[in-house]
């Protein structure tokens, strides 16, 4: 059997970030990746080594365009604040480079859209961070979902306590707030199960203050926590709720005429993370199994074999922008003063 060389990747991200990242353990202990470039601009590379935890064989730069002339650098993994999405996701792509970027993809559809034609134009893979689908029982509630039999409702909600203090999420001009950093674990199984984007939607947010010293305490910042109402042609309804300021909860439950299916800790699983519950239509639940893993690695595993086209994406740009358009809707439907969109896209 011919061994496949790893795919080699650079990284690009805010040295304060970077041991924080669960992707580069990934890469690391994945045989299909290779680390060969790190680019920060806020790290000298003693520094920035320790904290990105990377041995000397890989090259440090002080800059991010120098890990996009890295020639030997085959794909980037862009985890930047999400207002830096679209230019360094662009320019990546402009260097010949396969592109991993964080969720949100970008902060409107049309950026989205935008992002993903310069992929087809660049004829590079580019695929949004989302790694919840790549996890065992994610896939298995998948596939249970399809057996509930006409879909009625579904649930999801994630939300907890997030810091503020230089945490970009917060930070209005860093594209920050619940439903960008959230939405996409609440709305994209949602999408799936239904078979489509919504005909309407309804929503509200609870705007933050600003932290930031020797400022209105009362200015808005950013959305702290967002809550929406979907639905779909076929009578499903939909609910999700996202927040920086509630307890922790990961809930995904979807519900058919014929059965249920439901799981806590369902955003950010785990390796033990392993079982589901089923709920007949008569209401007896047993608990199914569904396997567990390392999200991180099979998400990056899978991008290795999507780049050498031996497999499909679990999670391709079609979805990402589906939800791209559904998280613009719900934006508008809470800024408008009904809270209501009821425009079919």
């Amino acid at each position: 059997m011919t061994a496949v060389a790893p795919l080699r990747w650079g990284v690009i991200a805010p040295t304060a970030a970077i041991a924080r990242l669960a992707v580069l353990p990934a890469l690391a202990a994945s045989p299909s990746a290779a680390v060969v470039a790190v680019g920060s601009r806020s790290a000298d590379a003693p520094a920035g080594r320790a904290q990105a935890g990377v041995g000397p064989e890989v090259r440090w730069y002080r800059s991010y365009e120098a890990v996009l002339a890295d020639d030997e650098v085959e794909a980037v993994y862009v985890p930047l604040p999400n207002s830096l999405h679209r230019p360094w996701v662009e320019a990546a792509l402009g260097a010949g480079k396969h592109v991993l970027c964080e969720k949100p993809l970008a902060l409107t559809a049309s950026d989205a859209a935008a992002m993903a034609a310069a992929a087809e134009a660049a004829g590079r893979v580019l695929l949004e961070a989302y790694m919840t689908p790549h996890h065992p029982r994610s896939q298995a509630i998948a596939a249970a979902s399809r057996e509930v039999g006409p879909a009625r409702f579904a649930r999801t909600a994630f939300t907890g306590r997030m810091d503020r203090p230089g945490n970009h999420r917060w930070d209005p001009a860093m594209g920050g707030g619940a439903l960008a950093d959230l939405g996409i674990y609440c709305l994209a199984p949602v999408l799936s199960f239904a078979g489509g984007e919504p005909e309407w939607v309804a929503a509200r947010e609870v705007p933050g203050t600003d932290p930031a010293a020797g400022r209105d305490p009362h200015a808005v910042a950013v959305d702290v926590s967002f809550a929406g109402l979907l639905g779909f042609a076929g009578g499903l309804l939909a609910s999700f709720e996202c927040s920086f300021d509630a307890a922790e909860r990961q809930v995904l439950e979807l519900v058919g005429a014929d059965a249920a299916v439901s799981c806590e800790r369902a955003h950010t699983p785990g390796p033990e993370d392993t079982s589901y519950r089923w709920r007949h239509s008569d209401g007896r639940v047993e608990e199914r199994q569904g396997g567990g893993g390392e999200l991180y690695r099979l998400m990056v595993e899978q991008f290795a074999e999507v780049v050498a086209g031996r497999e499909e994406p679990l999670h391709p740009l079609a979805d990402t922008l589906a939800v791209a358009r559904t998280l613009d809707r719900s934006r508008e439907a809470a800024a408008d003063g009904s809270g209501l969109s009821r425009a079919t896209p």
